[in-house]
C-alpha cells in the first residue's frame, strides 16, 4: 500500500502538502498542486489509513447506533430488522452521517448488556440510542463519557440529556379523535408495556385523553399488551374480534398489519366491521389491503434531526436540546 511519503516524492511536494490535499485543506495548497497530488493518488490507488488518521486527529468520525433488544437469541422471533421502521430510521441516520463525513456502526444489544467498555474500545465520537428504557439508561448511558443522543426514549430527568421524540401523546389523541369522528363507539388499543415511561405510555395516555374529552372511557379489558410485531397483531386479532369492538388503535403499523390480516382470516371485514388505525406511516402502508390509515411520523426527518443534534453535542459537550417532532394523520382505507 502506498504511503504519504511516496505520494509526496512522486508529486514533488512535501508530505504535509499531501496531507492537506487528502484532508481537503485546499486553502493551503494551489490548484495546480492539488491536481498533481490527486493524480498521483489515483495512479497509486491510495486509500487513507483510518487508524492513523484517528490517532492524528483524535477523532474516529465513528458514531455508534445502538438498538436495544428485549428478546432472547432466537432467529425466528421478530427482531428489529423485521420491522421496516428500523430500516427507514437506519437509512436516514446513515445517510445524514455520511454526508457529514461520519461513519455509522450499528450495534444491537440485549436489555441487560453493559456496553460502556465496548464503546471505549471502538473509540467512538458519539452514540445514538434508539428506544432505550430506564434500566438501560441507568446501566449504560449515565456512565458514558462521550456525547450521546436518545431517540424515542422517555427517562427520568430527560431534559438534562439530548433526545429526539415525536409528539407521541398528540398522536394517540389524533387516533382517538379520528375513530370517534368516523362513528366508532367501542374502542380498544393494542400497545406495548404502559406501566413505565416510553412511547407506548405516551401514545396510550394521548388516546385515553382523546376519549375522555369526548366523554368516552377505555375499558381495561380492551387494552391488549404485547410486542410491537406483525405476529402479535395476528395473535391478538381473535381477542379483538370477540370483544365486540368496532375500532382499534395499534401502537405500530406492524401490529396493525397483523391485526387486519388476523381479522380477515376470522371472517371480519376491515373497515366495515372493525376499523383499524396504526402509528408510524411506513411506506408499506401503501401496499397493505386495505391501505392502512395511520398516525404518520416523518422517520427521515427524525433521523436527520438526531444527526444534527449529535454533531452539535460533539462540537459542544455542554449542549442540550430535546427535539419534539410533530405527527399527522395519514387517511387511507382501514377506518370506516
Amino acid at each position: 500500500m502506498a504511503t504519504i511519503k511516496e505520494i509526496a516524492k512522486l508529486a514533488g511536494v512535501s508530505p504535509m502538502t499531501v496531507s492537506n490535499v487528502i484532508n481537503k485543506k485546499h486553502n493551503k495548497v494551489s490548484t495546480k498542486t492539488i491536481e498533481k497530488v490527486e493524480q498521483v493518488i489515483r495512479d497509486l490507488d491510495y486509500v487513507p489509513n483510518m487508524s492513523a488518521r484517528t490517532l492524528v486527529s483524535k477523532s474516529s468520525h465513528i458514531i455508534v447506533l445502538i438498538i436495544p433488544q428485549t428478546l432472547d437469541d432466537d432467529p425466528d422471533k421478530d427482531y428489529a430488522m423485521h420491522n421496516p421502521f428500523y430500516g427507514e430510521m437506519i437509512n436516514s441516520i446513515e445517510y445524514n452521517l455520511r454526508i457529514n463525513k461520519y461513519y455509522m456502526m450499528l450495534r444491537f444489544v440485549s436489555e441487560d448488556e453493559v456496553y460502556v467498555e465496548s464503546l471505549k474500545l471502538w473509540n467512538a465520537d458519539g452514540v445514538i440510542v434508539l428506544g432505550t428504557d430506564q434500566n438501560q439508561f441507568d446501566l449504560n448511558l449515565k456512565k458514558l463519557a462521550i456525547p450521546f443522543v436518545m431517540i424515542d426514549s422517555y427517562v427520568d430527568d430527560a431534559e438534562r440529556y439530548c433526545s429526539v421524540v415525536n409528539d407521541d401523546r398528540n398522536g394517540g389523541k389524533l387516533a382517538a379523535d379520528y375513530l370517534l369522528d368516523r362513528g366508532c363507539e367501542n374502542l380498544g388499543i393494542v400497545c406495548t408495556d404502559i406501566s413505565s415511561k416510553g412511547v407506548s405510555q405516551e401514545r396510550y395516555n394521548g388516546f385515553v385523553e382523546g376519549l375522555s374529552l369526548r366523554n368516552k372511557e377505555l375499558e381495561q379489558k380492551h387494552i391488549f399488551l404485547g410486542y410491537p410485531s406483525y405476529e402479535y397483531g395476528l395473535k391478538i386479532s381473535k381477542a379483538i374480534a370477540e370483544s365486540n369492538l368496532d375500532g382499534v388503535f395499534a401502537f405500530s403499523d406492524m401490529m396493525a398489519f397483523g391485526i387486519i390480516e388476523g381479522l380477515k382470516n376470522l371472517g371480519k371485514r376491515v373497515p366495515e366491521d372493525i376499523s383499524v388505525i396504526g402509528y408510524d406511516g411506513l411506506f408499506v402502508s401503501e401496499i397493505s389491503s386495505p391501505k392502512l390509515t395511520t398516525v404518520k411520523q416523518n422517520i427521515y426527518e427524525k433521523g436527520k434531526a438526531t444527526v444534527d443534534l449529535m454533531l452539535k453535542v460533539i462540537k459542544d459537550k455542554d449542549y442540550i436540546d430535546n427535539v419534539v417532532l410533530p405527527v399527522g394523520l395519514l387517511e387511507k382505507e382501514s377506518v370506516k
